[in-house]
């Protein structure tokens, strides 16, 4: 009991734990219709500025879901992008100094 206490800490302080549930919730609200496929969106981000994902993140902000998505471009220029995860509309774009 003790090693499985002990490996649920580790979890839970790696963000390991929180991650799987993040992933759950992004499944059901996907399901749901409340967001986009993320795939859809990936799609737009290459078209804008094409090159690799660094990171996306979904946040929930104002009541609303927005797909938080970092790239870096062939030029090596990284690009902070914000879209509102149900409609897929372009909220915020900017390129980090």
């Amino acid at each position: 009991m003790k090693i499985i206490l002990t490996a649920l800490l580790y979890l839970l302080s790696t963000g390991l734990l929180l991650a799987d549930n993040d992933h759950d919730l992004a499944r059901e609200l996907k399901q749901a219709g409340d967001i986009l496929p993320l795939e859809k969106i990936l799609k737009k981000v290459e078209k804008l500025h094409p090159g690799h994902v660094l990171e996306v993140e979904l946040e929930k902000e104002d009541q609303r879901y927005t797909y938080e998505i970092e790239t870096v471009d062939k030029n090596g220029s990284v690009w902070e992008m914000q879209f509102d995860a149900k409609t897929g509309e372009l909220l915020n774009s900017k390129k980090e100094k």
